[in-house]
C-alpha cells in the first residue's frame, strides 16, 4: 500500500517505545507517534483526525506481543485483578507471541491490533462505549485503505485484486460504523458522560453523525437538536452540526 519513500516519511513521526504489560508484567516495545511532531489538518465529519504525513490512528493501540492484551493508550494500564484473569484465560492462553516490526504499522496492522484490543474489551469485559469507540476507530481504518488505494484512481481503474479490497474494506467500514453506533446507543442508556473522553455536547455530534451514516435521520435529528440547542456547544461544533442538518433534509428531499 506505500512504496519506500511513504514509509520512510511515516517512519520519522514515530518511535519504539518501551512498556510493561500491566496483565503478564513483562517488557514490551510498541510503535508511538512523536508528541507534536504530526502537523493537525482537521477531522472527517465522525471525528476522524487528520493529520500530516502519518495516519495517527494506526499507533493509538498497545499490544502486548508476549501475552496479547491489548488496548488503546488511554485504557492499557486500566486492569483490575478480575479482568488481568479473564484476559490470562481467554486470550493468553491462546496467544503465540508476534514479533514487533522494523519500521511502521500497515493498515493491515494495525487492523490486526485493533480487532485484538476489540477482543479483549469484550473478554475483560470493558463498558460497552469503549467497545464502540473501537468499533469506529476499525472504520476509519478501513476508510483510510480505501483512500490510500484509490488516491485520486478511478475504482474502474484498479486491477481486480485492489478492487475487491476496497470493495471490502468499504463493506467493513459500513458494518463497524453500524456496530459503533448500536454501541454507543446502548452505552448511553448505562453510562454518563464524559464517555470515550468525549463530552455531552462532543457525544451528541457524534451520534447525530452515525445515526444519519446509518440512514437514523430521525434519530439524527433528534441528537442534532440537542447539539444546536446546547448552551456549552462551541460555536464551531454548532457550524458542523448544521452542516450536518442540511445534508439531512438534502436527504429527506
Amino acid at each position: 500500500m506505500q512504496d519506500n519513500s511513504a514509509e520512510l516519511a511515516e517512519a520519522s513521526y514515530i518511535f519504539d517505545k518501551r512498556l510493561e504489560c500491566p496483565c503478564c508484567g513483562k517488557l514490551f516495545t510498541s510503535k508511538v507517534v512523536k508528541t507534536g511532531k504530526a502537523r493537525f489538518l482537521g477531522s472527517d465529519m465522525d471525528l476522524r483526525p487528520r493529520y500530516s504525513g502519518i495516519d495517527t490512528v494506526k499507533y493509538d493501540v498497545y499490544m502486548c506481543t508476549k501475552c496479547g492484551y491489548a488496548a488503546v493508550a488511554r485504557e492499557f494500564p486500566n486492569l483490575n485483578a478480575k479482568q488481568k484473569e479473564a484476559v490470562k484465560e481467554e486470550i493468553s492462553s491462546k496467544f503465540h507471541g508476534v514479533v514487533e516490526g522494523d519500521k511502521i504499522y500497515t493498515y493491515d496492522d494495525a487492523i490486526v491490533r485493533y480487532k485484538m484490543a476489540l477482543l479483549v474489551a469484550i473478554k475483560k469485559p470493558s463498558k460497552v462505549s469503549e467497545c464502540a469507540f473501537l468499533c469506529l476507530k476499525l472504520a476509519w481504518l478501513h476508510r483510510s485503505v480505501q483512500e490510500t488505494l484509490l488516491a485520486d484512481k478511478e475504482l474502474d481503474s484498479l486491477s481486480p485484486e485492489v478492487k475487491r479490497t476496497v470493495e471490502n474494506s468499504n463493506i467493513e467500514e459500513k458494518t463497524y460504523l453500524r456496530e459503533a453506533y448500536e454501541g454507543f446507543t446502548d452505552a448511553l442508556s448505562k453510562e454518563y458522560p464524559p464517555i470515550c473522553g468525549m463530552d455531552e455536547t462532543t457525544v451528541n455530534y457524534l451520534m447525530s453523525v452515525l445515526a444519519y451514516k446509518n440512514n437514523d435521520y430521525e434519530s439524527a435529528s433528534k441528537y442534532g437538536y440537542s447539539v444546536l440547542s446546547s448552551r456549552t456547544a462551541s460555536a464551531k461544533v454548532k457550524d458542523k452540526e448544521r452542516d450536518l442538518m442540511d445534508m439531512l433534509k438534502s436527504d429527506k428531499m
